[in-house]
């Protein structure tokens, strides 16, 4: 019996994600296979020392930031249809070498075609887009967006659009259906179809997004067209990053003061996000620990701010008044977890929600890329600064996600359903 971890190293949440759930199940006595197409985040598996095999093709490091700049919307597909034909045909080649009876992924999405080839169920857990998420409306129409003539729609339209767009449109699908065709699998419905594996774990709590366990489990798509399998939502809770490392002495001693601390972790962002947010914190009064992979463009350096390519964010997350991210429900509970306000700017629709939850709950700011421009990030950030009721609702946030304990949920789910017991 093999449980099968295959993460996309394309993105730092995934990783981190896979890596909590490897953990939890080898406390649960378990041997799960971990395995991956390589890419931008494959020395976190190394570092943690996680046994782990490569399955080609390899993503390189562009390949990887390619897939990522899809699925913020800036490419048009995840994958050329011979890529996604050789990927599924390696996968089908490793699973069946390795006697694997589940496949669990975030955001690896030809092993939508793969498992299918094999008629192995397949797990997925990587955000709160979710059939009963969009029947009670709650993607929020884009900021960024609300722009020119669409401003004056009503904000009901714009909300019932959002919802219906990632729940009917068949966005990124064509590739998949000419390959899921040559395999003479039946063809991915939607977006949203297309995400979902047939156990999906949630990875949000119901006190956050206002959906009840029992809600979330008790959902059916029996005659739903929008889905081309049954799905099986199981609430899990929040898995975020808790990874190696330790907070260098050159950080603790430039955060030993008692002016304000701003963590920023842009890491997956576009350079003109990166240079617009450097530009106005490199004169705040205040230290900054900026994490990130790229370099701002045209950076200069400044003494206010250290540029990192990787911090543990569970450990310095605590010890900032404010952090400032894109959005991915990773750190998004890693903040949470820390007790600190946020201040997020999306890059794509899930970490829009993600913030807007956020936002709701008087905890923190979404904001769209625009407030860069006006001076709006200065004052959201004073805000935070100077009033405690951002931090009292954060800290409200932080005492009803602690007593969930997801990692070890998804394992023992996983560990039943690699038994065959769904």
């Amino acid at each position: 019996m093999s449980i099968c971890l295959f993460p996309n190293l394309a993105y730092l949440s995934e990783t981190s994600r896979a890596v909590e759930i490897y953990r939890a199940l080898r406390e649960l006595g378990e041997s799960p296979l971990v395995a991956a197409h390589g890419g931008t985040y494959e020395f976190i598996l190394q570092e943690e020392r996680i046994p782990y095999h490569i399955v080609p093709p390899v993503m390189t490091a562009k390949r990887c930031r390619d897939f990522v700049l899809a699925n913020i919307g800036k490419k048009a597909n995840f994958y050329t249809v011979p890529e996604l034909r050789e990927h599924v045909t390696e996968e089908v080649a490793f699973f069946k070498k390795h006697d694997v009876r589940i496949v669990h992924i975030g955001f690896t999405l030809s092993a939508k075609l793969s498992t299918r080839v094999l008629g192995l169920p397949l797990s997925t857990a990587h955000g709160s887009f979710f059939p009963p998420v969009f029947a009670k409306k709650l993607v929020p129409y884009r900021k960024d967006f609300n722009r020119g003539p669409i401003r004056l729609l009503p904000e009901s339209w714009k909300r019932n659009f959002a919802n219906w767009l990632f729940s009917h449109a068949r966005l990124y699908t064509r590739p998949f259906n000419k390959v899921a065709k040559e395999f003479n699998l039946k063809p991915v419905q939607s977006i949203a179809d297309l995400f979902l594996g047939d156990y999906a774990f949630v990875t949000d709590i119901p006190e956050i997004i206002g959906i009840s366990k029992e809600e979330m489990e008790s959902w059916e798509n029996v005659r739903d067209r929008r889905y081309s399998d049954r799905i099986k939502l199981i609430h899990a809770g929040p898995i975020y990053a808790r990874l190696f490392g330790e907070l260098t002495e050159d950080i603790r001693e430039f955060l030993n003061t008692d002016q304000p601390k701003i963590f920023v972790a842009l890491t997956s962002s576009v350079e003109d996000c990166l240079s617009s947010v450097y530009k106005t914190l490199k004169d705040f009064d205040g230290r900054i620990i900026f994490v990130t992979t790229t370099h701002p463009r045209d950076f200069q350096p400044a003494p206010n701010i250290i540029i990192k390519d990787h911090v543990p964010s569970h450990k310095i997350m605590p010890l900032c008044d404010v952090a400032i991210i894109h959005g991915g429900q990773g750190s998004v509970q890693t903040a949470i977890a820390s007790g600190t306000p946020i201040i997020g700017f999306p890059l794509q629709p899930e970490q829009n929600l993600n913030l807007q939850l956020i936002e709701n709950h008087g905890a923190g700011f979404n904001l769209p890329f625009s407030a860069l421009k006006n001076n709006q990030l200065q004052t959201c950030i004073q805000q935070i600064l100077t009033e405690y009721n951002y931090k009292e609702n954060m800290q409200k946030l932080q005492a009803w996600q602690a007593s969930y304990d997801g990692p070890q949920n998804v394992a023992l789910a996983l560990r039943e359903l690699a038994k065959g017991r769904a």
